[in-house]
């Protein structure tokens, strides 16, 4: 790729500064690993669910994977999260299982974050405490719900807290961001971060993308000794918003639809859609966590309307945040995704083993 002068000179003029964040994360990481700075660890099994790069990897539908499944084997699971883009401070509790919990108004996604809220929803008998601090919710947690097991959402860089189980996703449509940290690429801190995973998952990985590259960087900082496993996931259900009813993908074979969605990559979010076999006649893509007004949402109907869409399709994350909107004469279908993996038995054996060993 042949670089032009423009943006030789913003390399140039970008590089000290972001030389220095690289500095300072790269200090930051040095110092829990020389123990400078002391982890906190807790009394309930910590699993941490994170990435290296910028953007979705499927994180937080992985932390409900995990929570979803320990909680049908019986274990008191809830998970921790810091609720990105809220308005609010300070700690809040979604499905607070305490008998003696006060009623509290209709949480809304400007409180408690887009993520905490649809993980609220689709798993309300699982505690759901926000925080920025970890430990304090993960302390809380423990002593006020007995939770046995704490899931960590995006919180591989959350270094203060110790964890039973590290697990990294990486996105097999952007698994090392650029090698760069920003501006420059979408590395969070540098690559060699992945040494700290005890567990690697490839999210995405119907997907095509350079398998040799990726396993190669992996067996550089990890050897052999960290297991790799790929999941995926498919639409299964769409959920009518103004209603409420749910209805299976298969349904929608062959309609021509709008995609709106704010999230972080939303090219995959229109190629899961392609893969359920719904046509996309029109895309409407807005910033990650992006707070929806009644205008966005009359230039998404407008757009679907001239495209000849049947229906407008996004995401459960995107839903919470066009309650309270009027959604116009086409309707608005949330897309419902399920996991699935060859590597599934796999890795419920090693949750299990996980809380079983910290449980003895």
């Amino acid at each position: 790729m042949i670089i032009g002068k423009d943006e030789k000179l913003k390399r140039a003029v970008l590089w000290p500064p972001a030389k220095l964040y690289e500095l300072a994360v790269r200090l930051r990481v040095a110092a829990y690993e020389t123990d400078y700075l002391k982890q906190k660890r807790l009394g309930a099994t910590v699993i941490s669910v994170g990435n290296l790069t910028l953007g979705g990897a499927g994180k937080t539908p992985v932390a409900h994977y995990i929570a979803r499944y320990l909680k049908s084997e019986e274990h008191s699971v809830a998970i921790l999260t810091r609720g990105y883009a809220r308005e609010s401070s300070g700690m809040r509790v979604l499905n607070d299982s305490r008998s003696d919990s006060k009623p509290t108004p209709a949480p809304t996604y400007r409180e408690f974050g887009d993520e905490p809220l649809m993980l609220a929803r689709s798993l309300p008998d699982i505690p759901i405490i926000v925080n920025k601090n970890r430990y304090e919710a993960g302390q809380w947690a423990e002593s006020q719900l007995g939770s046995e097991v704490l899931v960590l959402d995006d919180a591989y860089q959350h270094l203060a807290v110790a964890r039973d189980l590290n697990i990294l996703l990486i996105d097999a449509t952007d698994p090392f961001g650029e090698f760069e940290m920003p501006p420059f690429g979408r590395l969070r801190e540098p690559l060699y971060g992945i040494k700290r995973a005890d567990v690697i998952i490839i999210t995405r990985a119907d997907r095509a993308f350079d398998q040799g590259q990726t396993q190669g960087i992996i067996r550089y900082y990890c050897g052999d000794k960290v297991p790799v496993m790929y999941l995926y996931s498919t639409i299964t259900r769409l959920r009518h918003l103004a209603t409420g009813e749910v209805y299976a993908a298969k349904d929608f074979g062959g309609w021509n639809v709008a995609v709106a969605c704010g999230i972080a990559n939303p090219n995959a979010f229109s190629q899961d859609v392609l893969q359920a076999g719904i046509n996309i006649v029109s895309e409407s893509f807005f910033a990650d966590h992006h707070a929806f007004t009644q205008d966005d949402v009359d230039r998404i109907s407008r757009a679907a309307r001239d495209a000849g869409a049947d229906a407008v399709v996004t995401t459960e994350k995107d839903a919470v945040r066009l309650e309270g909107l009027t959604h116009g004469d086409i309707p608005i279908y949330a897309a419902q995704l399920e996991i699935e993996s060859d590597d599934e038995v796999r890795l419920k054996s090693l949750l299990l083993r996980t809380v079983n060993i910290k449980q003895r």
